[in-house]
């Protein structure tokens, strides 16, 4: 069976009735530490990174997709993905978008993909897109097939618009998420194979109030009271949670489309 971690509930849910087993940890290291530990005590055969994430390659859209040929750490750390995976998923996510699903998908109206205020776009890094682009001319959002590169895993969420054009700067690396790097330490570890499959929410150029962090409880769910005392408190407005709500249902709508893919590699 494959363990599936996703930092949202909502990403989980997107997988009721295949033969995987889940885990949300809401974007919290020490839980995904833990709750990961649990997860591959239970006999997995390989390790599944799943859900949203923030862009750090300027070009990418919100619900482009992104499968991680490697895990990338800021202290230089990279656990190679498993490459069968790699190139079945591109095989059937490419299937999967020109069938086009009509499934209903759940999500959340408050991403967790939290990037902090920024009053300017940044100077972006130039020629640098050490990907493989498997988009088909004149697709856009979630119909545009994915790239395949690295991934970044934090354990904290980039401030700004800048500090995601710094990461990449840095690290060449796609997109950045939470819970990707535990998953290939974990898998590395144990000699499993591993994959990372990511939605982009959140763009490179786009700040969110830091306060969406706080959104998420340790399972993955909304905290709707978190939600309405920075609502009343006015450390966030509503229409910066539906522009955050809406950037969030077409990110998990093309993870819906990855739902056939993953059934592939059990």
């Amino acid at each position: 069976m494959l363990g599936v971690v996703t930092g949202l509930k909502s990403e989980a849910k997107l997988l009721r009735g295949l033969d995987v087993m889940c885990i949300s940890t809401g974007g919290r290291a020490h839980i995904a530490r833990a709750k990961i530990d649990r997860l591959v005590s239970r006999g997995m055969h390989g390790l599944v990174s799943f859900g949203i994430a923030g862009a750090l390659l300027p070009n990418l859209r919100t619900g482009d997709l992104v499968i991680a040929d490697r895990v990338v750490t800021e202290r230089g750390e990279i656990w190679p993905a498993h490459q069968p995976w790699v190139e079945a998923l591109l095989r059937l996510t490419a299937q999967a978008r020109d069938s086009g699903p009509d499934d209903d998908v759940p999500h959340h109206a408050a991403a967790r993909r939290s990037e902090g205020h920024a009053n300017a776009g940044p100077a972006w890094p130039s020629g640098r897109d050490d990907a493989t682009d498997v988009t088909a001319p004149g697709k856009t959002g979630s119909e545009r097939g994915a790239k395949v590169g690295a991934i970044l895993g934090l354990d904290r969420m980039l401030s700004s618009p800048r500090d995601k054009a710094d990461a990449f700067a840095r690290t060449a690396a796609l997109a950045v998420d939470m819970e990707s790097q535990h998953v290939a330490r974990a898998a590395a570890s144990r000699g499993l194979p591993f994959i990372a499959v990511r939605a982009v929410s959140d763009q490179a150029s786009e700040a969110l109030p830091a306060v969406m962090a706080g959104f998420v409880d340790m399972d993955g769910r909304t905290k709707m009271s978190a939600v309405a005392a920075a609502l009343i408190l006015g450390r966030v407005s509503l229409g910066e949670l539906r522009q955050a709500g809406g950037a969030s249902q077409c990110a998990h709508q093309a993870l819906l489309r990855c739902r056939g893919a993953l059934a592939g590699l059990c």
